[in-house]
């Protein structure tokens, strides 16, 4: 018998968590929880409205470089998509923009 389990291979009591010590869990925990700062960001979230009047997806989050839009549902994400080339060529325009833009559509409702 194989000696895996839904989550891969069985490890030792030893073995088990990716963290050594409870402070390594608390510290990885507030680090996810830790919004990085960007003045690009900050500017297009307050802009957005009079950049993109009527674009069915908004400025979430800014993460590991890149511009997370999030969109209330599938079909606003699949109308929104096609128009992210655009959005790519405006924002590339803008004063403070970074040299790279990458862009990320989610579904989220709230």
């Amino acid at each position: 018998m194989d000696d895996t389990n839904l989550y891969g291979r069985a490890t030792g009591l030893g073995e088990r968590g990716r963290h050594r010590s409870f402070g390594g869990a608390i510290d990885a925990a507030l680090k996810d929880l830790a919004v990085e700062r960007n003045d690009f960001f900050d500017s297009l979230a307050d802009s957005w409205d009079a950049l993109f009047p009527g674009f069915q997806a908004r400025p979430g989050r800014y993460e590991d470089g890149k511009i997370v839009l999030y969109a209330r549902s599938a079909p606003a994400l699949f109308s929104a998509r096609p128009r992210l080339r655009m959005v790519k060529a405006r924002l590339a325009q803008m004063p403070n923009a970074p040299a790279k833009i990458a862009l990320r559509l989610e579904i989220h409702a709230t």
